[in-house]
């Protein structure tokens, strides 16, 4: 609310950085705009899930009452070069553990689906996005920007396998955190399901691509082997979480 105090004084455009997780397990795939979504209102994921539902209330009503430009991006799983590798999200765990050569955990059967966007694109859009004139449809309503490749996690988490062992063959010397033996390739482990994991998550994207002409332009493979790069000169430059 400071915030968009501070855009009105100002006469700012105020943008407010949502998330697909206010779809919450969503029953519509792949999810639009006009979804409301399926969210445990008393879950283990419900603070940051109304929350976001709560912060994009927020901001349209304020935005109709006092004349302020808003634009709400809800923004679906995003990956990239320097990102924190203790983050605990999917990407930074598995390619943290395959450089070190120990097992990516993958929640139940690893069946459910998410779609990964790269950084650049997602900056991209957030750019058109606040740049955007003259569309009610972008004004007055949420926007989703993410990629429609979706994949499941356990493919991922192959791929992210397969991508840092090419890296590690052309870094013969690199060792595996445990010992000085070469690092070797890491093997998937299935854990317990987490609660209120959506089975499946994509977003759809044709108000992104109608009124903002935007649709990501890396390809998975391409942005998940720079993150990787960036991760494994981070562990070679001393880091240790």
């Amino acid at each position: 609310m400071n915030m968009l105090g501070l855009a009105k004084r100002t006469k700012a455009r105020f943008l407010l950085s949502s998330t697909s997780e206010v779809y919450g397990s969503p029953e519509q795939h792949p999810q639009k705009e006009t979804y409301w979504g399926n969210v445990n209102p008393i879950g283990p994921r419900a603070c940051y899930d109304e929350g976001k539902r709560v912060a994009e209330a927020l901001t349209y009503g304020y935005a109709r009452e006092n004349g302020v430009e808003v634009r709400v991006a809800r923004i679906f799983n995003t990956y990239g070069p320097r990102m924190s590798p203790s983050d605990g999200r999917l990407v930074s765990n598995f390619i943290m553990a395959a450089i070190r050569g120990e097992p990516l955990e993958v929640y139940g059967d690893g069946q459910q689906t998410r779609s990964l966007m790269y950084v650049f694109d997602l900056v991209d859009g957030l750019i058109k996005l606040m740049n955007s004139e003259n569309h009610a449809e972008v004004h007055e309503g949420p926007v989703n920007l993410g990629s429609e490749d979706e994949q499941p996690v356990i493919e991922w988490a192959r791929l992210i396998i397969d991508i840092v062992n090419n890296l590690k063959s052309h870094h013969p010397h690199h060792h595996s955190k445990a010992s000085e033996e070469p690092s070797k390739s890491s093997v998937i482990v299935h854990k317990d399901p987490l609660p209120d994991d959506p089975p499946r998550r994509r977003p759809d994207s044709s108000k992104a691509k109608l009124f903002l002409d935007w649709t990501p332009k890396w390809s998975a493979k391409a942005g998940l082997e720079d993150t990787a790069k960036f991760f494994f000169d981070l562990v070679h430059s001393g880091y240790s979480s």
